[in-house]
């Protein structure tokens, strides 16, 4: 019987500490900083012209493979893998030196598509009492603006967070990164000239 006293004290005790340390975790201010939508069209067209030259291709070299693992690494970071993979068909028969074919049934909307346009670019921060858990991010959104009932209510988000040199380095995205299935290829939206 002691011992499920004990075990009851502990797991209020635990509910209780816990319930605290949520509040701790609540920003003391937040602040929303406009951020120069020509900078993010720039940030986001770098990383978008590496994808849209890869996309256009039919299929590259093992070594070219190589070689786009490590520049989209340096641009993408940990996120370059799958963007690689929604670009790439990976057949585990084919030969481990055979050229490496480019998805052709995707779509993977760029800011060099006609109706694809950044609509908004912003930092965020986030202060707490624990200087520890201040946050900093940059959300450079993207939209589909034209006409297209399947593309229509489309968007994404690239989501940076700041380096040490001031620079900004890509952490994440959320929304639709891409569209796949017969009736999408890169062509599917015509681009810009």
């Amino acid at each position: 019987m002691k011992k499920s006293y004990l075990f009851l004290l502990i797991l209020v005790i635990l509910f209780l500490s816990a319930c605290q340390s949520s509040e701790q975790l609540k920003p003391i201010k937040e602040e929303t900083i406009d951020f120069n939508i020509n900078t993010a069209i720039e940030m986001v067209e770098k990383k978008e012209k590496m994808i849209i030259d890869l996309a256009l291709r039919e299929k590259v070299s093992k070594l070219e493979y190589k070689e786009l693992e490590k520049s989209f690494t340096e641009e993408f970071g940990v996120h370059a893998k799958d963007i690689l993979s929604i670009l790439f068909i990976h057949n585990m028969d084919s030969d481990p030196e055979s050229d490496m074919y480019v998805q052709q049934n995707t779509l993977y909307p760029t800011v060099f598509h006609k109706g694809i346009t950044i609509t908004n670019a912003v930092i965020y921060k986030s202060y707490f009492e624990n200087e520890f858990f201040n946050q900093t991010r940059l959300s450079i959104e993207e939209k589909y603006v034209g006409d297209d009932e399947k593309l229509k209510d489309w968007k994404r988000e690239y989501i940076f967070t700041p380096k040490k040199n001031g620079e900004w380095e890509l952490n994440g995205f959320s929304g639709v990164m891409n569209f796949l299935g017969e009736d999408y290829n890169m062509n599917y939206l015509e681009l810009k000239r």
